[in-house]
């Protein structure tokens, strides 16, 4: 779904389009982070919104914002989720739609975001 939203180029979409796409996305994230147990988990969710919208600044933004203990509890089993990217310098974005140094800067960012995390 994401890559292909991402591939469909949604954010050149009439306003009206483009801003249900993003309402969508942005209300998801916000749940997921809200949320004990998520259908599925934030490291998913969060993968998709990036590579939907070829971008991680808005979505590490709303979880920087989300100060509550399952926001933490999901950063936690998130970074548990990309253990194996962050020890190998593998990106999780195994669906980016973009060039390859885009995907880098973006695992570059989360990176670093990441690191002022801990």
């Amino acid at each position: 779904m994401a890559r292909g939203l991402a591939a469909a180029g949604w954010a050149q979409w009439p306003r009206e389009q483009a801003r249900s796409v993003a309402g969508f996305l942005e209300a998801w994230w916000a749940r997921t982070l809200r949320e004990e147990s998520p259908p599925t988990s934030a490291c998913e969710v969060f993968e998709c919104c990036v590579t939907a919208s070829s971008s991680v600044t808005p979505w590490l933004a709303r979880w920087e914002a989300e100060t509550s203990p399952t926001a933490r509890q999901h950063l936690d089993e998130s970074v548990s989720c990309w253990r194996e990217e962050l020890m190998s310098e593998a990106s999780p974005f195994t669906w980016w739609w973009g060039t390859e140094a885009e995907e880098r800067a973006a695992w570059h960012e989360l990176k670093v975001w990441l690191a002022g995390q801990r």
